[in-house]
This record gives C-alpha cells, sequence and structure tokens, in this order.
C-alpha cells in the first residue's frame, strides 16, 4: 500500500469558493481514476503561521498506481485549476503494510 500526503500553503485572498471547488472536484477523482483506493481531504480550523491550508491523504496499491493517477488527464485538469491559487506544495509517500 502506498500512502501519498500532499499539504497546500495557498496564496494570500484565495477565495474560499475556489477552496471549495477544488475539493468537490478532488473527491469526484475517487469516481474517476480507479487506482484511487482512498482520498480524504482536510482543511487547517488553527491557522497557525506554520500551518499548511489543506492536506490531501490518498492511498494507492502501487506506486504504479499512483503514478498513474498522477499523469491521469482529470488529475492534471484539477492540478491546473487550484495551481494559479497555489503558493506552496508539499509530499510525502510511503509504503506500509497495512
Amino acid at each position: 500500500m502506498i500512502k501519498h500526503f500532499v499539504l497546500i500553503k495557498y496564496q494570500p485572498a484565495t477565495p474560499d469558493a475556489h477552496v471549495d471547488e477544488f475539493c468537490r472536484r478532488m473527491l469526484e477523482l475517487r469516481s474517476r481514476i480507479a487506482g484511487i483506493l482512498a482520498l480524504e481531504i482536510g482543511r487547517d480550523i488553527l491557522h497557525d503561521e506554520r500551518s499548511w491550508d489543506l492536506i490531501l491523504v490518498m492511498e494507492f496499491a502501487s506506486i504504479a498506481d499512483l503514478r498513474l493517477y498522477q499523469q491521469h488527464p482529470a488529475h492534471r485538469a484539477v492540478m491546473d485549476f487550484n495551481g494559479p491559487y497555489v503558493a506552496s506544495v508539499a509530499a510525502v509517500d510511503y509504503e506500509t503494510t497495512d
């Protein structure tokens, strides 16, 4: 099992409506890309200086499935939609036996 975590920090003054729409589009990918085993989105509630705005927590059966997701046109379209508002992105991917 591959765990895929993505942290997003948005540019100042990014509209909440944009983040809502990004989340909706991401969750829609669960039914469009077969390799996604799990997808959870968390939005930060503390807004501390060190906080990131949003986290994606995903699971894939294999690295190959993760790579297929990353290259899928539907995923690329969501990234293109979100890209202009993103200030920073961080990711961690690791394998687990869960």
